[in-house]
C-alpha cells in the first residue's frame, strides 16, 4: 500500500530522478517513507537528519538509529545540527523554532546535494490534525487547504494518502521499532490534543476530515481567479494600498488576507472580518506585530514601539509608552476596566508588549489563542 501510494505520487508529480533529500528524525513516519523509497529502488536517495539535541541523549538516541537504519538500507547519510536560538524560542515557542532550523539545514543539504526535492513524512493523521486546528483558529477556506503535497519550495509530501495505522503495520511487518519522542504525548501541545480527540473519533471520521484539503484546494482554484479579478492594488515591497475594493465582505477578506500573508509571512490568526470592515475608515488599526492598516494602505509598521515590562500594583501609577495607567482595587473606587483575581491573589500585574508565541485563552473560549 505505501509503496504504490509512493509510486503514484512521485508519478503524478513528474518526479522521475534524483537525488531525492528523505528527512528523517527516526520516528514511525520518515523511518516508514525511508524504508519504502529504499525498496522502490526507483530514485537516488539522500537521508537527511536534524538533530535538535532538545532531549539530551534520547536525541542522540534518535541520531543513531537514523544512522544505522541508513546503513542497513544502503542509503547515504547527512546530518545536521539543529541547536535553538534562546532568541527565536522566546519569540515563537519551541515548536515554531525548531521547524525554522529545521527546514533551514534540510534546504542546505538540499542545495548541497544538488536535489529538487525535500521528501517529509506528514501523513493523512497529520492532515486530519492540521484542517481541525484550522478550524480552531480560523483561516478560512485558504487555511483548509492544510498540508500540500508539493510546495513552491521543493517539499513534497508523499504519504498524505497513507495513515499512521497502515505506517505503524508496515514497520511491523519488518519487525522495525522506530523511535518515539515523548514530546509528541505532551498535552500542553495543541496539536497533541487533537491528535488524542481524533484517535477516539477513529479511522472514518479522520478520512473525512482528512478530505476536506483535497476540496478546499480544488475549491480554491475557482476563488482564486475570483480574487485576482478583484484585486485592484499598488503592491510594493513594504505596502499594499487598495485603490478600490469589492462589495463583497468575503472578498476583502481574502484581499487581504493575501496581502498580509505576502508582506508577513509568519502571520497567524488575524481577524481578517474585523480588519476588512476597517478597510474603508481612515483609523489607523494594528494588524500583526509588523503590520498596520491605515486609510486602505496595509504597510509595516513604521516606528515599533520598544519591549516594555512594567509591574502594576494598587494606587501607583506607571508609565507605559502610549498611556499613563493607575490601578485601583474595585472595592476602593470603580474602575473602567475590572480584572478580575483568583481568590486570595495579589493584586499586583505585570504590562508588557505582546510578543511572538504568547497564547491566552479568552473567558468562555473553548481553545488557546
Amino acid at each position: 500500500m505505501i509503496r504504490d501510494t509512493l509510486r503514484r505520487f512521485l508519478a503524478a508529480h513528474g518526479i522521475e530522478r534524483g537525488p531525492l533529500v528523505v528527512a528523517v528524525s527516526g520516528g514511525v513516519d520518515s523511518s516508514a517513507m525511508l524504508i519504502a523509497l529504499a525498496e522502490l529502488g526507483a530514485l537516488d536517495l539522500i537521508a537527511a537528519h536534524v538533530n535538535h539535541h532538545l532531549r539530551g541523549g534520547e536525541s542522540d538516541e534518535d541520531e543513531a538509529f537514523v544512522r544505522d537504519l541508513c546503513s542497513t538500507l544502503v542509503v547515504p547519510l547527512l546530518v545536521a545540527a539543529g541547536d535553538l536560538d534562546a532568541e527565536a524560542v522566546r519569540h515563537r515557542g519551541v515548536e515554531a523554532a525548531a521547524r525554522e532550523v529545521r527546514h533551514a539545514r534540510l534546504h542546505e543539504i538540499r542545495a548541497g546535494a544538488g536535489a529538487r526535492f525535500i521528501a517529509t513524512a506528514h501523513q493523512k493523521n497529520d492532515q486530519a490534525e492540521t484542517i481541525v486546528m484550522r478550524l480552531m483558529t480560523g483561516g478560512g477556506i485558504a487555511a483548509l487547504r492544510g498540508i500540500h503535497p508539493v510546495r513552491d519550495d521543493g517539499v513534497i509530501r508523499p504519504l498524505l494518502e497513507v495513515t499512521r495505522a497502515e505506517i505503524e503495520r508496515f514497520l511491523a511487518e519488518r519487525g522495525i521499532a522506530a523511535r518515539f519522542d515523548r514530546s509528541n504525548a505532551d498535552p500542553r501541545f495543541v496539536r497533541n490534543r487533537v491528535r488524542v480527540l481524533l484517535r477516539e473519533l477513529g479511522p472514518e471520521a479522520i478520512d473525512n476530515i482528512a478530505s476536506v484539503a483535497a476540496q478546499a484546494r480544488q475549491a480554491w482554484e475557482v476563488l482564486e481567479r475570483a480574487v485576482d479579478a478583484a484585486e485592484d492594488v499598488e503592491a510594493t515591497a513594504d505596502a499594499t494600498r487598495f485603490r478600490s475594493l469589492p462589495d463583497d465582505a468575503w472578498l476583502r477578506q481574502a484581499l487581504l488576507r493575501r496581502h498580509i500573508a505576502r508582506l508577513d509571512p509568519t502571520a497567524r490568526d488575524v481577524d481578517v472580518v474585523r480588519l476588512a470592515e476597517q478597510l474603508d475608515s481612515g483609523k489607523r488599526v494594528s494588524v500583526t506585530k509588523l503590520l498596520e492598516l491605515e486609510k486602505g494602505v496595509l504597510g509595516r509598521v513604521r516606528e515599533p514601539v520598544p519591549q516594555f515590562e512594567v509591574p502594576l500594583t494598587p494606587d501607583r501609577p506607571a508609565c507605559v509608552p502610549g498611556a499613563v495607567v493607575r490601578v485601583t482595587p474595585a472595592t476602593q473606587q470603580p474602575s473602567n476596566q475590572l480584572i478580575q483575581l483568583p481568590k486570595g491573589a495579589e493584586p499586583h500585574f505585570i504590562v508588557r508588549n505582546r510578543r511572538n508565541g504568547d497564547r491566552f485563552q479568552p473567558l468562555g473560549f473553548p481553545h488557546e489563542k
